[in-house]
């Protein structure tokens, strides 16, 4: 995101310099933000964040923590026991961005039915 050379408004480039498309982007997919949070309370094992965040396939949750492990927000342990035990936790950086987040999901539901409703309107109207 840069300063138009012509105007005081951003321009929002599609490539890897962009932080709104290259790192939100990632966090505000379907079930980043979700697995986020439930790894607030701490390190998880798979199922249990499985059984956690309901809805959510074995193969999504297994690609969205190997993002969120990409992206340097979730440590995987692997532990050497039989059966091999793993867990999944939350990096300094992981906690950082709950931080912001979590005036996002208050906002969110302090204004959940407001925002239905106008769904609702909007919706009646087409």
């Amino acid at each position: 995101m840069t300063e138009a050379a012509t105007s005081n408004r951003r321009v929002f480039y599609n490539d890897h310099n962009c932080p709104v498309r290259n790192v939100v982007a990632q966090i505000g997919d379907k079930w980043s933000l979700l697995i986020l949070f439930a790894l607030v309370d701490g390190p998880e094992r798979f199922n249990a964040l499985k059984s956690r965040i309901q809805g959510i396939s074995q193969r999504m949750l297994t690609q969205t923590l190997r993002d969120l492990e990409r992206e340097g927000y979730v440590l995987r342990t692997v532990y050497p026991e039989v059966p091999v035990r793993v867990e999944y936790a939350l990096t300094d950086m992981g906690k950082e961005i709950v931080k912001p987040l979590y005036q996002l999901v208050r906002w969110a539901d302090d204004h959940h039915e407001e925002i239905k409703q106008a769904r609702q309107s909007y919706d009646e109207k087409r």
